[in-house]
């Protein structure tokens, strides 16, 4: 940076004569632009040597009430951080003009914005710890989902891809945080500390929580299966027919031409911006569509709050941060532009959320049609008030016992006259099949 206008143009006044002196030179030799001196014989031989690019470029002039001393202490800073405060750094924009003489080539670039490296190494270690934070938090919130379900029967009731999905997730970030610690030696250890969180996550807590789901559910799985399957009849062709001659020739077909030249032709489409944000936009609402499969699970089985409510918020805010950081934040250690699809997929992945608790509260085939749905018994019916006259004309019969069986405290029935909220009054008790009344919290916690 030049401190003023003065030192400016001493120093263009300097780069001018320079680059006269060296033209002058240059036509004294008598040499074309693509042209250079044999050495054997001094003699110029046609030789193309490509552009010779040079480069001007000039930063932009330090603000007048900003001095020298602050601009070194703040430099100082950035190379041995002492936790002192500084002045905020004005911004760095570079103004360059790029020229090819031999070419008659010339490309300007104005105002454009940087930062020091020094100050991108800064970023890239608070992003670090931004994302170690976020992977330890992560294992305890799936320590507490995997207290939350300690029984088969409570196992049973989560969807096996929804914690897959989530795994796979976590490995390629974890592969993504170490493969950036070895590029970049300078922020090796912070990256490769959210790599080994992320690691610890998959390996040893994920894949753990996957092993027990997927026993506890693989014999679900093999009776669908068995039951799905038909048997197949013999086919009639002999096995000797059913073979198929090979080419044995060496030389390409117009076909194996035509497609290799497809290959050449989509993998230069796939480079690409738009291409690349097509295909990062769909695996990125494929990969945040974590929580459909135990909606859908939840709708099959009619089970309700397979999954600790602590554990769904958590998950989600915590799985929402990286996108938000790169799509969001206008200051990204990628330089990524801010994109309004990454709003889409906060609000497509709260809907997930919406519905699963909604699932909690109203049952989980809520927004099913009942023509579509099997003849199930209903543990939340409608309860009849007691009524004094209709107990008394009938003294063969006794009153219906209003407490629950388990904590032997009253169950509040009354809640189901209220217009438009008897659904969320008979979720608070269940009736099984043996005319037993308990309240929902209280069988919900036995049948786990």
């Amino acid at each position: 940076m030049l401190p003023d206008e003065d030192s400016l143009l001493v120093t263009q006044t300097l780069i001018t004569e320079h680059i006269e002196k060296r033209i002058k030179e240059i036509e004294q030799l008598g040499l074309r632009d693509n042209q250079v001196m044999d050495e054997m014989d001094d003699h110029p031989i046609s030789v193309n040597i490509g552009c010779t690019l040079q480069i001007f470029g000039q930063l932009s002039p330090i603000p007048r009430d900003i001095k020298m001393s602050q601009i070194l202490e703040y430099e100082k800073e950035l190379e041995t951080p002492q936790g002192i405060s500084t002045i905020r750094p004005p911004p760095l924009e570079l103004s360059s003009v790029i020229y090819s003489p031999n070419c008659a080539l010339g490309i300007s670039i104005e105002n454009a914005s940087g930062i020091k490296i020094e100050e991108y190494f800064s970023k890239a270690i608070s992003y670090a710890t931004m994302a170690t934070i976020l992977a330890i938090g992560q294992i305890f919130l799936l320590i507490h989902q995997m207290e939350y379900t300690p029984t088969p029967s409570s196992v049973s009731n989560v969807s096996y891809w929804t914690i897959a999905m989530q795994a796979m997730m976590d490995g390629y970030i974890c592969l993504l945080h170490l493969t950036t610690g070895v590029v970049m030696e300078s922020v090796f250890l912070p990256f490769a500390s959210a790599a080994f969180f992320s690691f610890i996550l998959v390996s040893i807590f994920g894949m753990r929580y996957l092993l027990v789901i997927w026993r506890i559910q693989r014999p679900e799985s093999i009776r669908t299966a068995q039951q799905s399957s038909t048997p197949t009849g013999n086919s009639n062709a002999p096995i000797g027919n059913q073979t198929s001659s090979e080419s044995t020739a060496t030389t390409l077909s117009p076909q194996q031409v035509s497609a290799a030249q497809s290959q050449m032709d989509f993998g230069s489409t796939t480079r690409s911006a738009f291409v690349q944000n097509v295909v990062v936009g769909i695996l990125g609402f494929g990969f945040y569509s974590f929580w459909i499969p135990q909606i859908v699970r939840n709708v099959t089985r009619g089970c309700r709050k397979p999954l600790s409510p602590r554990y769904v918020l958590g998950m989600t805010v915590t799985r929402l941060a990286i996108p938000l950081y790169f799509y969001a934040c206008p200051q990204n250690i990628i330089a990524q532009e801010p994109s309004f699809g990454v709003w889409v997929l906060v609000a497509y992945v709260t809907i997930q959320v919406c519905v699963i608790f909604l699932q909690d509260t109203l049952g989980p085939r809520f927004f099913v049609p009942e023509k579509y749905l099997p003849q199930t018994y209903n543990y939340h019916p409608i309860l009849p008030p007691d009524d004094e006259e209709t107990t008394q004309g009938d003294s063969s019969k006794s009153a219906q016992p209003r407490d629950c069986a388990i904590c032997m405290l009253s169950v509040d029935t009354t809640s189901t006259a209220a217009t438009g909220l008897h659904v969320l009054g008979r979720t608070q008790y269940m009736m099984t099949p043996c005319h037993h009344l308990f309240h929902t919290d209280c069988l919900e916690k036995v049948s786990k």
